[in-house]
């Protein structure tokens, strides 16, 4: 084995082995519940991810799952639960940076301005940003203070169909729908259950935050701004995504007339550019927050802020600022030294989360490591 000292981030972190990696042959009983129970922590995080959602996912019916879940599926199990961890480990490394708690940023403030206009006038709103910004945790904490008023729908990988679109409302808005349930059928009970919110302008309307909305179909954009229209339900729409969404709306391409009369509704927009600057301050808000739930408590220096902000304006936004720190937490951990998140420390773990390095530095942490253990 290299010297320490020698060793990359990711080496350092396959040395401890830190990074698990997908099954792809018959799993234990163990793996099985660990599976189910990663699966189960999700669901409970994310609203959108319901059984249907999951069944789809792995390929299986409803039913199956349940049975899956309830441990009383006399098929090949494995076949769908294997299916479920690579589904997991595809998104954690795709999309997903570690868990923080939602941090107030200027472009989560004006996120969430969106969706309040959205909700109170209510008209349709559009957000904007690149991947990373914080667009996801600041739609999940509107839906947090709009409470049984909004509805948070992840499109992307789970639905994009009208027939999907209308599933997942039905189901959020706690119906229960049966296999082979007509799209009309489904509609019209949402629509009476929207219009009950709504109790004839007397309450708030709903307000149906639909994040990657560019994954929609024409009919299904058709379907919230019918929703949006309809005077009973006079629901508030926010449809969210990158700039691919803002392209498709300009476009004429699939849908008779373009969506001109989906743009003229919209009464709030948020856009950030992906050449925008991500400010100082938001960076320094999101590292403070990371570092805080790591439990380190003292601010880092003035050169490794600017070093975060740096990383925040390249692909991945604050994103960048999340994945670094916890990469040195964990590079750090598996040396077993205590980080200091110095500007070595956040650039030398650039391997383990696909970035070049900057610097021909070695932290002196690993250094010292490297010492102790020869």
């Amino acid at each position: 084995m290299k010297s320490l000292e020698n060793l990359t981030a990711l080496e350092i972190c396959r040395e401890a082995a830190i990074m698990d990696r997908p099954t792809d042959g018959k799993l234990t009983k163990r793996q099985r519940e660990q599976i189910l129970n990663a699966v189960a922590q999700l669901q409970r995080r994310e609203d959108h991810l319901t059984n249907t959602a999951i069944a789809r996912i792995v390929r299986c019916s409803r039913a199956t799952w349940t049975q899956i879940k309830g441990g009383c599926y006399s098929g090949n199990v494995d076949l769908y639960l294997i299916r479920a961890q690579k589904w997991m480990a595809e998104r954690e490394s795709r999309t997903a940076a570690p868990s923080t708690p939602y941090v107030k940023t200027s472009i989560g403030q004006l996120i969430l301005t969106v969706c309040r206009r959205a909700w109170e006038v209510p008209c349709i709103g559009k957000i904007i940003t690149p991947s990373g910004a914080g667009k996801t945790a600041a739609l999940h904490e509107f839906c947090r203070v709009a409470g049984d008023r909004a509805i948070y729908l992840a499109a992307g990988e789970i639905f994009k169909t009208k027939y999907g679109l209308i599933q997942e409302l039905a189901e959020a808005l706690g119906m229960q729908v049966m296999a082979n349930t007509k799209s009309a059928v489904l509609y019209r009970r949402i629509r009476e259950e929207l219009a009950r919110f709504y109790a004839g302008g007397e309450q708030n309307p709903l307000c149906v935050i639909v994040d990657e909305a560019t994954t929609l179909s024409p009919p299904a954009l058709n379907v919230l701004r019918n929703l949006h229209d309809d005077p009973a339900c006079r629901v508030g729409i926010v449809l969210a995504d990158t700039a691919r969404l803002d392209a498709e709306l300009h476009s004429r391409a699939g849908i008779a007339g373009g969506y001109e009369q989906l743009r003229s509704r919209m009464g709030a927009q948020y856009i950030l550019g992906d050449k925008d600057e991500i400010k100082r301050a938001d960076v320094r808000a999101v590292a403070d927050s990371v570092l805080d739930a790591l439990g380190h408590t003292r601010q880092l220096d003035r050169h490794s802020y600017e070093y975060l902000h740096e990383l925040a304006q390249m692909d991945g936004k604050l994103r960048n600022v999340v994945h670094r720190l916890h990469a040195a937490h964990h590079v750090m951990a598996a040396a077993g030294r205590e980080p200091s998140y110095s500007t070595a420390e956040i650039d030398y773990v650039a391997d383990l989360v696909g970035h070049e390095r900057k610097l021909d530095v070695v932290p002196p942490a690993i250094q010292a490591a490297a010492r102790k253990a020869s």
